[in-house]
């Protein structure tokens, strides 16, 4: 009993984080430039030009699950993006491509930060010593961000991804900071502000998507990735660590 309002508790502060970022979002009659323009900061600008986004070059280190998840749960998450396209019409967005679609647990290096190539044999022994049981992640909801960033929230059985994260700012004094808050799964980005008929009707489209149940899935492993393309267009999946066994 005290494991489920444990996970109770988890899942509403969860669902209150990500409704505090989604619903400012609604707040206006359309998309501001000043926030689409971080979202087209991560594309080349030729490739906005041209109208065909192109992720820029980077270098991260990251830790994550996916890439790619199981069929039936990606196919559901490909339909949303189906949908938010349709409504958007010609209007300009970038979507993540089926197979690269994943859950963070930890970032190790931010494309600014400085790297210490002996980091990594350091990350990789924390990363053997982490024992969880599979653990089922589900989707409970879309959202659209301020700055055009479409999401599926996610939510981790037992905490499990987020006992992961918390372990690994511990174990690793060098891990940036910056870390996300969340387990969503990133979908895609807009990257134009619609006008207010068209940004109505994806607002309409959105509202019962909010908390709608989306899609489960069982995680059996993480990934150590080197990225070199945002939205892992291009990355090197350096290790994968599985969990114990399925859950219970």
């Amino acid at each position: 009993m005290e494991i489920r309002v444990m996970e109770e508790k988890h899942y509403t502060n969860l669902e209150k984080s990500y409704s505090k970022v989604g619903d400012l979002t609604w707040q206006y009659e359309d998309f501001l430039e000043e926030n689409i323009n971080f979202s087209r900061s991560l594309y080349t600008l030729q490739s906005l030009s041209d109208r065909c986004p192109k992720p820029k070059n980077l270098e991260v280190y990251a830790l994550v699950s996916g890439l790619s998840f199981r069929n039936n749960f990606t196919k559901r998450l490909v339909a949303i993006q189906e949908q938010i396209s349709k409504t958007l019409e010609d209007s300009l967005c970038y979507w993540v491509k089926p197979n690269n679609l994943g859950v963070e647990y930890a970032v190790f290096k931010w494309p600014d930060d400085q790297w210490d190539k002996a980091n990594l044999k350091i990350i990789k022994n924390a990363l053997m010593s982490i024992q969880k049981p599979s653990y089922n992640f589900c989707i409970r909801g879309i959202q659209i961000n301020s700055d055009g960033c479409v999401i599926a929230k996610g939510f981790d059985q037992s905490n499990t991804l987020f006992q992961i994260r918390e372990q690994l700012k511990y174990d690793l004094p060098f891990i940036p900071k910056k870390q996300s808050g969340w387990a969503h799964v990133p979908l895609g980005r807009i990257l134009e502000p619609l006008g207010k008929e068209k940004f109505a009707k994806l607002k309409k489209l959105i509202e019962p998507l909010l908390k709608k149940d989306i899609a489960t899935t069982e995680i059996n492993d993480m990934k150590l990735v080197h990225e070199t393309r945002w939205y892992m267009e291009e990355k090197t999946i350096l290790v994968e660590y599985p969990f114990r066994g399925n859950h219970k």
